[in-house]
């Protein structure tokens, strides 16, 4: 079993990618190998009951952002002579945010995956 879970991943310096999952109770005849990806996180969201939970040769996306609206840290600080311009500031987040969800879209990809946050306007907006 561990040499086909060595073998696998290839012959890289890549044996971080293999997992062990302990369970107690059995013996060692129950233990096997699972091919594919598993997730230390469980994840959910408005509506993830309807989503499939299965896909044959998906495409992912895979991310290193955030994809959530959120104002900026608590030490920044933005000086306005013009309370008028506090709208083009609003709408600027906004269009970052909605630019970002865009390229997801146009991607194609029906899984996305990020090690950051995903909120939950990403997760209605790249469902739809």
């Amino acid at each position: 079993m561990v040499v086909d879970a060595v073998l696998a991943v290839g012959i890289d310096d890549r044996l971080s990618m293999i997992g062990v999952k302990k369970v107690p109770g059995g013996n060692m005849r129950d233990s096997f190998l699972v091919n594919g990806v598993s997730f230390k996180k469980t994840f959910s969201y408005a509506g993830f009951e309807q989503q499939p939970k299965k896909f044959l040769k998906p495409k992912i996306l895979l991310l290193n952002i955030e994809l959530e609206l959120k104002s900026e840290k608590e030490n920044a600080e933005i000086r306005l002579s013009d309370p008028s311009q506090y709208q083009s500031i609003v709408d600027a987040e906004w269009n970052i945010i909605y630019d970002k969800l865009d390229k997801c879209v146009q991607t194609g990809a029906k899984i996305v995956l990020s090690r950051l946050a995903i909120g939950d306007l990403a997760t209605q907006v790249i469902i739809l």
